[in-house]
């Protein structure tokens, strides 16, 4: 890896895929723009919206880039055109807290990239809660070494992600959407083990809209198994496509949790799967 000469506020490039992200994005944007480190770029990566996605990207004064591909794709291009020492992954749905970036910074002087504490945004309501319950679930987990291939980094060094980038099969790239984290953290790993984490339970460090209805659940679900369907015919990366879909180990000491969780992994995988098979 290159290594540059380390500068007090090295700029930090925001990169965010979108697709008809109207509804949520001006939030994310929102929280970036409050946020207490103030070198960032902002990067909407977009997908040929047809909603008032770029309008709101405009409006904040983002640099718009544009793609056709997947999401991987998207992820990639947004690398790619970054100018910042770090990229952060952040999608049209999350909020970062305040202090994020500015603590990612500093967790990085010894690590190569940094996966964040993530919850539920919304979590007052049924459905986010059960997300909320499973992502705190598998964070605990981590914390004993288990689990940790569903666990993935965020915060990258730039060099670092277009050195990983460059290792994934110019073929596999296109389809990609459904598993574009966890192919990009099998390749980081392959690399470096200089991999930390930021926020905790009490303080996250993004936190997710996630769907507040059965009917959001089933449609998300039903697309990201069709999608990965796609994929899955390339033959790439065959032994992660089932990775994030399996149910957690049930854990005693956190009963309520596992409980919210298997719950959870029901209501995911029946449209999943449903897409996977026959969408």
């Amino acid at each position: 890896m290159v290594k540059h000469k380390k500068v007090k506020n090295p700029l930090v490039s925001v990169n965010i895929p979108t697709f008809n992200s109207e509804k949520t994005l001006a939030e994310t944007l929102e929280a970036i723009k409050n946020q207490t480190y103030k070198n960032v770029e902002i990067l909407v990566v977009d997908s040929y919206s047809k909603d008032r996605t770029l309008k709101i990207a405009k409006k904040h004064e983002c640099k718009i880039v544009m793609c056709k591909g997947g999401l991987l794709e998207a992820r990639i291009m947004g690398a790619k055109e970054s100018k910042g020492e770090y990229v952060l992954f952040l999608d049209s749905d999350q909020i970062l807290e305040p202090e994020t970036i500015e603590r990612c910074v500093e967790a990085m002087k010894d690590k190569d990239c940094l996966w964040l504490y993530e919850r539920a945004y919304n979590r007052n309501k049924w459905l986010p809660s059960l997300y909320d319950a499973d992502r705190i679930l598998v964070q605990e987990y981590m914390k004993e070494g288990k689990d940790l291939s569903v666990v993935l980094p965020r915060f990258f060094k730039r060099d670092l992600l277009i050195k990983v980038f460059k290792k994934i099969p110019k073929d596999a790239i296109p389809l990609c959407s459904a598993q574009d984290h966890i192919i990009t953290t099998y390749e980081i790993k392959k690399l470096t083990n200089k991999i930390g984490f930021v926020g905790s339970k009490e303080k996250p460090g993004v936190q997710h809209m996630e769907p507040d209805n059965i009917i959001k659940l089933i449609k998300k679900q039903y697309r990201w198994g069709k999608v990965t369907r796609e994929f899955h015919k390339t033959g790439f990366y065959s032994e992660l496509i089932s990775m994030k879909h399996k149910y957690r180990n049930f854990d005693e000491r956190n009963a309520s949790l596992s409980m919210k969780s298997f719950i959870l992994r029901t209501l995911r995988g029946i449209p999943y799967f449903a897409g996977f098979w026959f969408g």
